[in-house]
């Protein structure tokens, strides 16, 4: 199957990240609904990380085979305590991608492997997104680097399997740079960091130049490293030096017992961390009936990672992926931007030395769970999807000496997002005296308008306006100017009220990386700004 036949993207489809920690599914469309993580009640979890942009929701990768055959996934293990079961597959694609034939019990007279478990899981899960939710038309699940040649078969097995008829695959590094909505250019170089449960990768991706025969993502993997120490380690870590904290003095299995109770517990650890700054877990010793107090502060972690000399893992590793990237012909370059992914990347003191490793280099960490799974959702080739603004906007106003409207442009069809500066700066004017509210009315004007209709002639004034001119009545209506905020209208109020033709405000526009249209105005009456960076409409 040709995973890159379809050219009509569907308006909303799920996007599929099989990690080694958790399992993310996404729904949204290039152009169709924002983009949300599904949540599956009992067997997903809230994880930390969102963006801004709201909850996202996990399926940590654990099937549990019970002795008469049945299984649970998902958090319905970790609260039933059963994680560390002889009949739990964890850890699943890791030993997937490696091919490991062991076997897991799971039931009388029955044994798994870590394949059979991955498809037990994935089938369940996206059976229950296809029952609960409307019915996904397409799939799009992020392919690993490396995988065997039997993996993308095997996804679409199970898209099949669970009624998903069109199913594709993205490579996770191309879809990790779409999550992040990174516009990818001919010579861009971009870092990929994964930090997951049990591993630290570094990858080095050049965007590819319009010569170059371009793969799905206009990507081309110039190097990579990896590291065998994953977020566990970093668990394990803060878990030591909370049972240290305590003051307290255990030798052997008792020392285990406390240290891996801590180690199950640290989702409320990293969550109190988030939360307040300090996390306290009162622990009870089973066997002795004891309990015992353990703390940690969120500055504490930078030190703990200092001590077991992660920085220098961390340097390591990114050091012999810029020699991979060297063996292959590249030149040492300043990426555009470090983007990172996996448990381990939302910890803050990773994050932190991150930071201090790349000083001066753009490091984006909001997305460290749904980058993937919101890139494989959002993604569309370079050549249907540039990073430019298609259709071209416009404030209208009314022209009094005229008696017409006219229109001021502030977007023009072609122009980059994100903006690298303002796109526009304008003042406006109260329309009478005693006005209190004034708006931003915006207008767009279609550059592919219906062939078989009649242009409009777009007629330039002096003061930077343009009037309309041409066959109006029978323009067909994608040439017509389409007024697009009038649902959610930008209001400024206006205090003092404004006086009739006095210029009240100063307006500037640029562009995020989501497409919007965004204004920040001043009142040039007080001098306060009455709004900073605010939405103003979503282009297309």
């Amino acid at each position: 199957m040709d995973k890159y036949v379809h050219s009509h993207q569907p308006a909303a489809r799920l996007g599929v990240d099989f990690g080694n920690g958790f399992l993310i599914i996404g729904v949204g469309g290039p152009e169709g609904p924002g983009f949300r993580t599904l949540e599956f009640p009992g067997w997903s979890k809230v994880l930390p990380g969102a963006g801004g942009t709201g909850p996202v929701h996990g399926v940590p990768v654990q099937v549990c085979y019970d002795r008469d055959g049945t299984s649970t996934i998902g958090d319905e293990v970790i609260q039933a305590g059963r994680s560390d079961d002889p009949g739990t597959a964890r850890w699943i694609r890791n030993y997937l991608l490696e091919e490991s034939p062991v076997r897991i019990p799971a039931g009388p007279h029955r044994q798994v492997t870590f394949r059979d478990a991955a498809t037990d899981l994935l089938t369940t899960v996206l059976a229950r997104a296809q029952k609960e939710g409307p019915g996904y038309p397409e799939v799009i699940f992020s392919l690993p680097s490396g995988a065997p040649e039997w993996y993308a078969g095997w996804l679409g097995s199970i898209a099949g399997a669970t009624g998903l008829v069109s199913w594709n695959t993205l490579d996770e590094l191309t879809a990790t740079v779409a999550g992040y909505e990174q516009p990818v250019n001919g010579g861009q170089v971009f870092i990929i960091i994964h930090f997951d449960e049990t591993d630290l990768s570094v990858s080095i991706v050049r965007g590819q130049d319009a010569s170059t025969p371009p793969s799905a993502g206009g990507l081309r993997v110039a190097g990579q490293a990896g590291d065998d120490t994953g977020c566990r380690a970093i668990d394990t870590w803060i878990a030591q030096d909370m049972l240290a904290g305590t003051g307290l003095k255990f030798t052997g299995a008792r020392t285990e017992r406390i240290r891996d109770t801590i180690l199950k517990r640290m989702g409320e650890v990293y969550g109190q961390l988030a939360d307040t700054g300090e996390a306290v877990l009162d622990i009870t010793d089973t066997a002795s009936g004891t309990t015992i107090s353990a703390g940690i502060a969120r500055a504490d972690l930078g030190r703990i990672v200092a001590e077991h000399e992660f920085p220098a893992t961390l340097d390591r590793t990114i050091s012999r992926a810029w020699a991979a990237a060297r063996s292959h012909g590249y030149a040492d370059e300043t990426p555009t931007a470090v983007l990172m992914t996996g448990r381990g990347s939302s910890i803050p003191a990773v994050q932190e030395r991150v930071k201090v490793h790349f000083s001066g280099v753009p490091v984006l960490c909001d997305r460290p769970f749904d980058a993937v799974a919101r890139g494989a959702v959002l993604f569309t080739s370079r050549a249907d999807r540039p990073d430019r603004i298609r259709n071209d906007y416009a404030l209208r106003y009314w022209d009094p000496a005229a008696r017409e409207h006219r229109y001021r442009f502030l977007v023009r069809s072609g122009a980059r997002y994100p903006s690298a500066g303002q796109v526009a700066r304008i003042t406006i004017s109260a329309a009478y005296d005693g006005q209190t509210r004034l708006g931003i009315p915006l207008y767009e004007f279609s550059v592919s308008p219906d062939p078989g209709t009649p242009a409009l002639e777009l007629v330039s004034d002096p003061a930077g306006g343009v009037r309309i001119a041409g066959p109006a009545e029978d323009a067909g209506t994608e040439s017509r100017p389409v007024p697009v905020n009038g649902r959610m209208p930008t209001l400024l109020a206006a205090d003092p009220p404004a006086l009739k033709g006095e210029p009240r405000f100063e307006l500037t526009f640029t562009l995020d990386r989501e497409k919007h249209l965004c204004v920040t105005a001043r009142d040039l009456a007080t001098g306060k700004l009455v709004k900073k960076d605010a939405p103003v409409h979503k282009l297309v």
